[in-house]
């Protein structure tokens, strides 16, 4: 049984700054997306630190933008969907996100529920779905220009209707231009800010338990500075802004972690104890 709960992810763009190619590049923003979607991160939030200037954060912010929208359209409307650019030169190379939504048959069955452009044609509202030809939309409330989710009525006349329920698509993306903005936007509205560090408290499990059922965020340091001297730069003192601090990471036996090491190694240790039982 599923536990009602949101897992929103904030880490800084400057992730990419120890990456020189874009092929490192565009790896390392395909491990975020595909990390965070393994446990179902409803959000990713990329903010600025203050040891990266503006130009620099929004050349970052542009590249994952362009590979977040590849990744997550589904790959049978990407050459319809998604122009070429030379930014996304090195995404062929990428192992397939398989996000379930993706996990479709070749030719289509009843009662299969796909992920499909909407478009209105002659009066007809017809969704492509990856399939040679379109269907046409019977019911449901889809509107042209979405990619919605819908559901194969009938293979032999092509029919099909618009769902209302909502699929996991993987992470929604966001931008911010500091550390402290992610943290007075998702004050408003998540139960827990948890900053990780390795100077933080190793959580105990009453802690860790204690995440069961709530809407949470959990903040990233980049790999130069990490989120004490992100938020000492800032002007504010880090505990003073968070509900936690914690190191899910204790005995570290390398000199640092990758922001993308870190996030895996804590969403692992917070999916456990959201599902788990007696832990």
């Amino acid at each position: 049984m599923k536990t009602s709960r949101k897992i929103l992810v904030a880490l800084p763009t400057s992730i990419l700054s120890t990456e020189s190619s874009l092929l490192l590049k565009t790896i390392k923003t395909y491990q975020v997306i595909r990390y965070s979607s393994i446990f179902g991160v409803s959000e990713i939030v990329f903010f600025r630190d203050p040891f990266t200037d503006f130009s620099q954060h929004r050349k970052y912010s542009v590249l994952i933008e362009k590979i977040w929208r590849y990744l997550l359209t589904p790959p049978y409307l990407r050459r319809k969907l998604i122009p070429k650019d030379p930014d996304l030169k090195f995404v062929g190379l990428l192992p397939p996100l398989r996000l379930s939504t993706f996990d479709v048959s070749r030719n289509g069955r009843v009662g299969e529920k796909r992920l499909g452009l909407i478009y209105r044609e002659k009066n007809k509202l017809l969704a492509d779905i990856g399939l040679p030809r379109p269907y046409r939309i019977e019911a449901g409330n889809c509107k042209p220009g979405d990619i919605g989710y819908v559901e194969i009525v009938d293979v032999n006349t092509r029919r099909a209707i618009c769902l209302d329920v909502e699929p996991y698509r993987g992470p929604i993306l966001a931008f911010a231009d500091s550390l402290q903005e992610v943290l007075e936007e998702y004050r408003k509205t998540v139960d827990l800010i948890i900053a990780t560090s390795k100077y933080g408290k190793i959580p105990s499990h009453k802690e860790l338990a204690g995440v069961k059922g709530k809407t949470i965020i959990i903040l990233f340091g980049g790999p130069h500075r990490g989120l004490y001297d992100i938020a000492k730069k800032e002007g504010f003192i880090l505990e003073n802004k968070v509900d936690k601090v914690w190191n899910t990471i204790p005995e570290q036996m390398v000199k640092t972690i990758r922001s993308e090491e870190a996030l895996i190694s804590t969403l692992a240790v917070v999916n456990m104890f959201i599902y788990g039982e007696n832990l």
